[in-house]
């Protein structure tokens, strides 16, 4: 038998099979596609070909769905030989497909079905159905982002002040349910740029929200993924350290203080110094409210500032305790 003719017996007996499926085709509101073994497409409707972008006959005469359209997923490609591997009904959530034909790829709920003769011992081809759930996907992106920008500082990209207030009340009641035994330390760290003022009456405005954007940045790269960065207002800031003690948070405080006074901050060819000062408290659960606890942090920075600036003062519940500068 001829190639032709093979590929002709082929095609009829992949149709005859989607005959079952025929008249629930007819009103699906998705793309699909009846593909034989080796890929090709039989059979399609017109919403395959409005979501690639390609006539219809064009589409019957492609040697492959490969041409046509493009499935990844977190980036690696899947293509057709890879899914007719399937010997069952699946679906594919999250995938990507890019067409041949220059539009904008989507975002796809991917289905397939899978086709054998009677007895079972031949694949003969498969169904594809393909949902594009882009305007979704979008909306959800702009929700998030929206839901992102709510709580962020817009200058910095911080935490704003009402997350940090309802991220660590969050913390402090999940630790007061907990058994003593169980329970991490939550450290909160205040910062505030020393003589800001100074900053924005000497280079101007420009140049102190430049300075904050920089400190801001020192703070994501120098503290942990779990810590919670804020903006508090202002030149001062304010960070959450769950599962850090006392010496820890004092630490990481120092750190980020020598940090800021190496940073090379530059702005407009002007080089402006900058230092910090931190104060430093660790939350006695269930022996203090967490506001109790900043206002340790509060006089441990005042402290700092008293003491000089460019420093990290500590405040244990009984004394103030300064860090060395070093």
């Amino acid at each position: 038998m001829s190639e032709a003719a093979n590929s002709l017996e082929q095609r009829q007996t992949v149709e005859q099979v989607f005959g079952k499926f025929s008249h629930f085709a007819k009103v699906l509101l998705d793309a699909y596609a009846v593909v034989d073994k080796n890929g090709k497409v039989v059979k399609a409707n017109q919403l395959f070909a409005q979501l690639t972008g390609i006539k219809m006959r064009q589409i019957l005469k492609t040697e492959s769905i490969n041409e046509l359209l493009e499935f990844s997923v977190n980036d690696d490609v899947i293509g057709i030989e890879n899914l007719l591997e399937y010997e069952s009904p699946i679906r594919i959530d999250e995938v990507r497909g890019k067409t041949n034909s220059g539009a904008e790829p989507k975002n796809l709920i991917l289905g397939l079905y899978p086709f054998f003769n009677d007895e079972k011992s031949e694949k003969l081809g498969a169904f594809l159905i393909m949902r594009d759930v882009t305007a979704e996907t979008n909306l959800q992106d702009q929700y998030k982002d929206k839901a992102i920008q709510s709580i962020t500082d817009p200058l910095t990209g911080l935490f704003t002040r009402g997350y940090f207030e309802e991220y660590l009340t969050g913390q402090v009641t999940r630790m007061e349910n907990k058994a003593a035994k169980d329970r991490y330390p939550i450290s909160i760290v205040m910062c505030d740029i020393d003589f800001f003022k100074k900053v924005n009456d000497q280079y101007g405005h420009q140049a102190g929200d430049y300075v904050l954007k920089v400190v801001a940045e020192l703070m994501r790269k120098t503290f942990r993924k779990t810590d919670v960065c804020c903006r508090y207002g202002g030149e001062e800031f304010l960070v959450i350290l769950p599962a850090a003690n006392f010496e820890n948070a004092g630490h990481a405080a120092n750190k980020l203080r020598h940090a800021v006074q190496k940073a090379q901050i530059v702005f407009e060819e002007t080089h402006i110094p900058v230092t910090i000062s931190c104060g430093v408290s660790t939350i006695n659960i269930g022996q203090e409210s967490y506001e109790e606890t900043m206002a340790r942090s509060d006089a441990a920075l005042y402290e700092a500032k008293r003491s000089g600036r460019n420093l990290v003062c500590l405040h244990d519940g009984d004394q103030i305790i300064p860090t060395d500068r070093d």
